[in-house]
């Protein structure tokens, strides 16, 4: 009786530890900007351990000490500053298209659609993730 009790509580603390990044992701959706960052960590930190890599777990752990100097205010200044660098890039992808086009060069031409494209997709990039 006392083995099974002990295994049954091995097994629930298991099942636990491997579904407790799957409910923290879940979690984070509906919290303020730098707790939820707080939190995407915990759950990507309890990942890493999970696969054993322990050289992500240190960088991972190191980014969630660096989160007592995080504000709410500050996340989303960052954001705007990327998301303004983001479409000064896609303008200035569009202007270097418009100057191939007026050469007419083919390669170039293809070349400036690819920048461009690579530009709007980082900008999507940024405007689509969490905060």
């Amino acid at each position: 009786m006392r083995i099974c009790r002990r295994l049954l509580c091995t097994a629930f603390a298991v099942a636990t530890w491997f579904a407790a990044p799957l409910a923290w992701a879940a979690a984070c959706d509906s919290l303020g900007p730098c707790a939820a960052r707080a939190c995407r960590l915990d759950a990507q930190i309890a990942r890493a351990k999970d696969k054993g890599l322990a050289r992500e777990v240190v960088a991972l752990e190191r980014q969630r000490a660096d989160m007592v100097h995080c504000s709410d205010d500050g996340i989303r200044q960052k954001r705007k500053a990327a998301l303004e660098q983001a479409q000064a890039r896609v303008d200035r992808r569009e202007a270097e298209l418009k100057k191939a086009e007026a050469t007419g060069d083919a390669a170039r031409v293809k070349k400036a659609q690819r920048n461009l494209q690579g530009a709007r997709k980082t900008y999507a990039e940024i405007e689509n993730s969490p905060l």
